[in-house]
């Protein structure tokens, strides 16, 4: 009976052994969990824990902050026992980091925004699901609202450093191509641009357009002048190609210049951002309707309100002739 004896023991060691081991390994992550889920809760459904008693804090000696926006300096535990005085060094250090403190704010507010806007939209609209409220016929659909808050809210002046040109425009001015800029996405920032189809340099042909960008792995910048003068075009996420179905991604965009420029993104509402074929290009669509579509001569070209960019119309008139198309690469 000892070897029976023994074995159990050791049994029982390797036992408890692993089972120690695991409830270290556990105890953390459980312990994360917990704090994930309370924050959770905390943010989305805040009435669980109800109303914060700010008076009952204060008194034992708590002091509430804003963590969301408060940047100022936070106080000294000295500073803290007697909220109604300042010592003279709290009011130094106050003074010199007044304008530091400005600044900081005022930035954070700036890259905030975008942010605030979407846990607002995200939170309201989890709400609405478990309403049966009719809804106000002038609220924003949930792709306008996340396309607004994304591109339209928030405007930050910075420099824009606009890169050099491989091959000559007939188009493009120094102007287009500062707008321009500011639309691109990250992968295309600060690589020249190259120019690969020209219709004054290839003909006005879709194949040969096609052919040209066989070998490119980059964003596309398609570039329109009608015969009328007027500038407009499409940014599209890679290559064009021939396919039998849509493809690309919603970093494709479309644009106008006349009679000021704007950019038209994804609004989320579905994901028919490229399809050509030998006989036609089109980018964008929805309801039987293009936002641009060209035939295969690259001669006459359509522009409509599609639900895949929420655009506008890119030219004056529905239906236009193209007087020169011009396709960048970002390599």
């Amino acid at each position: 009976m000892n070897w029976l004896s023994e074995t159990g023991n050791v049994i029982n060691f390797v036992y408890n052994r692993h089972v120690s081991d695991a409830v270290q390994n556990v105890l953390p992550f459980v312990h994360r969990r917990v704090d994930d889920l309370y924050r959770f809760i905390h943010a989305w459904v805040p009435s669980l824990y109800g109303e914060l008693d700010e008076n009952y804090w204060r008194e034992q000696g708590y002091i509430l902050a804003d963590t969301d926006t408060d940047l100022s300096p936070e106080l000294s535990p000295r500073e803290a026992e007697k909220p109604g005085e300042i010592s003279e060094e709290g009011k130094s250090r106050s003074q010199d980091s007044d304008e530091i403190a400005d600044i900081t704010k005022e930035s954070w507010e700036l890259i905030k925004a975008p942010y605030v806007k979407l846990y607002s939209i995200l939170k309201t609209s989890s709400t609405s699901a478990d309403s049966e409220q009719i809804q106000d016929p002038e609220q924003l659909s949930m792709s306008e609202e996340l396309r607004r808050a994304l591109y339209n809210d928030v405007s930050i002046d910075n420099e824009v450093i606009v890169p050099d040109l491989v091959g000559n425009t007939e188009i493009l001015s120094d102007d287009h191509r500062e707008q321009l800029c500011r639309h691109l996405p990250a992968r295309a920032e600060g690589y020249p641009w190259t120019l690969v189809f020209s219709t004054s340099q290839h003909g006005f042909s879709l194949n040969s357009m096609y052919r040209k960008m066989a070998k490119i792995e980059s964003p596309i910048l398609l570039v329109i002048e009608d015969t009328e003068g007027n500038v407009f075009g499409a940014l599209t996420s890679c290559a064009l190609q021939v396919s039998d179905h849509f493809y690309g991604t919603g970093e494709s965009l479309l644009f106008k210049f006349n009679p000021k420029f704007q950019a038209f993104h994804w609004t989320g509402d579905n994901l028919y951002f490229i399809k050509g074929n030998n006989e036609s290009l089109a980018i964008g669509a929805g309801d039987g309707k293009f936002g641009l579509w060209l035939d295969g001569d690259l001669y006459q070209g359509r522009s409509q309100s599609c639900s895949t960019y929420g655009n506008e119309p890119l030219a004056p008139r529905e239906d236009f002739v193209v007087k020169t198309l011009e396709c960048w690469a970002f390599i």
